[in-house]
């Protein structure tokens, strides 16, 4: 890897902390939010103010819907420096579900609740959460057959904690928190911890790469 490359890989150090910051704002500011009855959603929903207003409520929409249009698009550059990275053809794979996890991310943002184009923000949502497990189930596989699992185990078993953050909390909000078995709108604990994962992982990726001696020294592997 050239060293533009291997500075590009800087992206991975920027959006995740940068992303994660305007999230965690973003849930102290809305007045409504709560982490048992509420998914991260629920706080980039249009306010039916003023986009410059400055009520809580609307700086909480702003911050979140940025935060995810920050992570999208450095996400995206990042993909393509991991991109230039790739050896094998699972890896691409992997690759590329990164880039359409990361442009989910922006249809989340753009798509928000009550917004003019809200039909869409299902899909986008499925495609962050879905796509940042397989992601790291395949790139991860990939890792470990390249480099006989130094790299690629952290990933795989990042993808099982968030598949079982995802099962944890939907029995707990089914059988403690509500007791009515509704589990369609109250999973913003498992989104946040899909939201760190995948930032710590972008994280733990920029840093191999940024210390990787490039595609030559896999030569033949």
């Amino acid at each position: 890897m050239n060293d533009r490359l291997r500075r590009l890989a800087a992206l991975g150090y920027v959006g995740p902390p940068v992303s994660l910051a305007l999230l965690v704002l973003s849930t102290v500011l809305d007045p409504l939010f709560s982490w048992q009855s509420r998914s991260l959603s629920s706080i980039g929903e249009a306010t039916g103010t003023p986009i410059t207003a400055t009520t809580a409520d609307q700086l909480a929409f702003s911050l979140f819907n940025g935060g995810l249009l920050v992570a999208g698009l450095l996400g995206v550059g990042f993909a393509v420096v991991l991109w230039f990275e790739t050896v094998t053809r699972l890896e691409r794979v992997g690759v590329g579900l990164l880039a359409v996890t990361m442009l989910s991310n922006v249809g989340v943002a753009v798509a928000y609740l009550d917004g003019p184009f809200t039909g869409v923000h299902f899909v986008a949502a499925l495609g962050v959460f879905f796509g940042l497990t397989v992601t790291l189930w395949v790139y991860g596989t990939a890792l470990v057959r390249r480099t006989g699992g130094e790299h690629g185990l952290p990933s795989i078993w990042m993808a099982n904690v968030h598949v079982l953050a995802w099962v944890v909390w939907m029995v707990a909000e089914a059988l403690v928190f509500t007791g009515d078995g509704d589990t369609w709108t109250y999973f913003a604990v498992p989104e946040f911890v899909g939201a760190v994962l995948l930032g710590l992982w972008v994280v733990v990726q920029a840093r191999r790469v940024r210390q990787s001696p490039g595609r030559g020294a896999h030569a033949g592997r």
